[in-house]
Formats: C-alpha cells, structure tokens, sequence
C-alpha cells in the first residue's frame, strides 16, 4: 500500500467553555476532520452513564467500511488493566496472590525469588523493557514464543533492584499474562472473556485476534511529516498480556464503570490496584497496578494510554463522580491525547458557584466606578448602606486625587472571579501610562449593590 496525504482544513475548531454534549460531539468530529484521523471512536461517562458515544471515519483510509459503535479498535496498553484484573480475580479465588514471588511460575529468571507479582504489576521489577520504542522494528515484526519472550528479556541482567525504581515494562505484563494461564489452567484470553467480557456484555472485546480477520480495522503510522502509510501489526506473542486487547469505546466504557462502582474486584484488590507505589527510597510514584494513580484539583483519576502499531488509546476514570473518557483512534501519529485531554478538563471544571449578578460586567462596572471615583464621588443608590458610609468625603477626595495623577486608564483586566457570602467577588487590575497600576476588589450582591470597591497598589 503506497503512502497517502490526509485532507487537513485549515480552521481549528474551538473547544466548548463548558461540558455541553451536543458541542462537544461537535467539536470533536471537527477536529478529526481537521487533523486528517481516519477513524475515531469516544465515548464519555458521566455519573455511570454514557453521555457521549460517537464514532467516525472508516475502518481503513481507502474508506472500506466506515466504524460502527461495536468496531473493535487494538488498545494497547489499557490491556494492563485487564491482565492485573485477572490476577486480583484469582488471588480472590485463592489461587495466588499478589506477593507471590515470580519463581512460583518461573524459578530460572532473574531475581525471580525477590520479584512479586506486584513488582510486575507496579513497573519496579528491574526487567528490561522489550518494547521500548515508539516504531514497530525487525525484531516485532516476527513471532515469537511467549516463554522464549520471558526468558530472553527476565532472564539476564536486570536493569535495578526490585522496588528501587519505576520503570515502564511491557517484559512484567507478558509474564503476568503467563502468570493468569498456569494459574487458572486456561489462555488468557478465554480466562478474560469467561471472567471480565461476558459478564460485562463487552462483545467486542478479544485477545490477540488474528490478523486476517476480515473487516479488522487497519492502523496507520507516519511517512515523513504529513503522510502516513498502513502499518503492519506486531507478530504474535509480542503483545499478550502486555497490549494484546481489541475492543470497542462503547465496551471499555461499559469496563470503566464496572471498575469504578466495585463490581469487577473486592474492595482489597481495588485498594490494592489502585494504590501509588512507594518505592524502596520512599518515593512515591503515581502508578498502581495497569493504571496511574494522580490527582488533580483535589479529583483523583485513574488514567493509562495505549500505543501498539498503527493505533493509540486513552482512558481517564474519575471513581469520585464515576465519569470517564475513553478515546481509540487508528492513526498512531496524530495527536489523539490533546483531544482526550480536552473533554478531561471539561468533565473536571467545577460549575460556577458565582451568583448571578443584576448589572454590568465586572469590568464595565469598574470602569464606570473608576470614572465617578475620579470627579471626587459616588452614585450613593448603586451602593450597599455600609460601604456607603464608608467612603467619606474624605476618602473620595483621597481616591479623586490619586486617580487624577494617574490620568485616564489603559485598561481593566479581571484577575480572578469567586463567591464569598453570597456575593461575587471580583479581583481587578486597572492599568495606567508609564507601568502605573491599581489592585480593585469589587464586591457586589445578587440585586446588583455594590457593598464594596476599594482601590490599592498593585
């Protein structure tokens, strides 16, 4: 297949101010046309509910078959979070645990009797990385065996000590996958449908699908700058437990929801999954177990990518407010994450506890306060009775006389806007000739009073 220059318009799209699902819809379609995606899949959750599900463009950039709400896109690494689900649902069966150590399955690897599962599972186990770049080489291109897999990239030198340090490793989760097989006596694949997609209804949802599968959704890399070619997946056993899912939006959706309301694990094993972990220096590092661990604005968030050949994913789940965004898209060089990250801060943007003021904006009102403040007086009816007794002759003719040294302002910017008793608060700059500036606080009640306007150097 020759390479192929996407149609990219010009005009960027601007992202809605607030969480609005028909805009959003909107805007997202607008930026996979403009950006040149081929096909795209997102579904939003908010309060366990789907309030976005959207798909678009075509399984394959010659437009074979367009992509359909159940079209199964590769995830890559988001498989992680399955593959320690797996492990968790068989430490609740009794069947392991997470501190087994590694030489309970594989005695002969490196530091296999001081690596837990739950190093692999934390990315401080001190294996190499087998898949460290962000291009398919020689190497991938071929099959391989998954124990010959383990033994090459576990069984000489490690890169650390287990827990000393985090290190990505995609070498941990084949060995977790392998883990979940000899433990359960199943694949891995047939252990997570029979435990985690059946049970969900994720009808999409598989392991390492054959390639040949008719209709399988192509992935697309870069040629250069602004082309892009098909490209070739990675050969079996490369992936398995480590990134070997395919799934829907609309099926990792129906996963986000379960995780977070508790129905997929104990509460132990979620304590467990979804803990940070402490490295052996004491530094705490914001990955638990197939997922990150951060918060934000004081929101906690559970958030992993995916990238295996031809395709990215994304996921954020916020357990607090049960929402999450899950993006899947089959271009690998085009960046999806600014997108996802994008409909992330809407669902995170608190609502406006501002009350709704009855006049002008913030700045127009200052402007005009300003002006009457510079001839020496106030319109006494605009005013609440206390800050109205409390701007004196005196103060006015203080106010009136700096202002007047000042001269005409340049300018009014609001600083920053919030609620207190009741009020709106506004913090302004007020910008004069020569550098000069004032700090305002405007202070005003819902019937439009103003209870307070007191000017300071800035």
């Amino acid at each position: 297949m020759g390479s192929v220059k996407p149609q990219i318009i010009d005009s960027v799209p601007a992202l809605p101010a607030d969480y609005d699902s028909a805009k959003i819809e909107k805007y997202v379609k607008a930026v996979f046309r403009n950006k040149g995606f081929i096909g795209m899949e997102m579904v939003v959750i908010q309060k366990s509910k789907p309030s976005v599900s959207l798909v678009a463009g075509c399984k394959s950039f010659q437009g074979e078959a367009p992509i359909q709400e159940d079209t199964p896109f590769a995830i890559g690494s988001l498989s992680k979070q399955f593959t320690c689900a797996a492990i968790f649902l068989l430490a609740q069966e009794g069947k392991l645990s997470p501190m087994d150590k590694v030489s309970r399955w594989y005695p002969k690897l490196t530091n296999a009797n001081r690596i837990t599962l739950l190093d692999l599972m934390n990315h401080t186990s001190g294996y190499s990385d087998y898949y460290p770049l962000d291009f398919l080489d020689r190497r991938m291109a071929k099959s391989i065996v998954l124990d010959d897999l383990i033994q090459q990239y576990a069984g000489g030198k490690v890169d650390f000590d287990p827990g000393e340090k985090f290190s990505y490793s995609n070498t941990g989760f084949t060995i977790l996958g392998r883990v979940v097989e000899r433990a359960s006596g199943k694949p891995l694949g047939e252990f997570l449908k029979e435990k985690i997609f059946v049970p969900l209804g994720m009808k999409s949802a598989s392991l390492d699908p054959r390639q040949d599968l008719p209709g399988l959704v192509k992935g697309y890399r870069a040629l250069g700058i602004e082309t892009h070619e098909w490209a070739p997946p990675e050969g079996m056993g490369w992936l398995h437990g480590a990134g070997g899912i395919w799934a829907s939006a609309n099926d990792l959706g129906k996963w986000a929801i379960a995780l977070m309301s508790g129905k997929i694990l104990d509460k132990k094993s979620m304590e467990l999954l979804t803990r940070a972990r402490i490295l052996n220096s004491g530094k705490k590092r914001y990955y638990g177990c197939g997922l990150s661990v951060n918060e934000r604005d004081g929101e906690v968030i559970w958030a992993h990518g995916g990238a295996v050949s031809g395709f990215h994913a994304n996921i954020s789940m916020m357990p607090r407010t049960q929402s999450a965004v899950i993006l899947l898209v089959n271009s690998e060089h085009l960046d999806d994450s600014k997108i996802h990250q994008d409909i992330l801060n809407l669902l995170l943007k608190e609502p406006s506890s501002l009350p709704v003021i009855n006049g002008p904006k913030p700045i127009e009102c200052a402007k005009n306060l300003v002006a009457q403040l510079g001839s020496g007086t106030l319109e006494t009816k605009q005013l609440g009775e206390e800050f109205a007794l409390y701007m004196t002759p005196k103060r006015l003719e203080a106010y009136a006389r700096r202002l007047k040294e000042l001269g005409l302002p340049t300018g009014f910017l609001v600083e920053s806007s919030y609620e207190r008793g009741g009020m709106e608060v506004a913090m302004l700059r007020i910008l004069f000739k020569e550098g000069n500036s004032l700090k305002a606080s405007l202070y005003r009640t819902p019937d439009g009073k103003i209870q307070q306007f007191l000017l300071t150097p800035h």
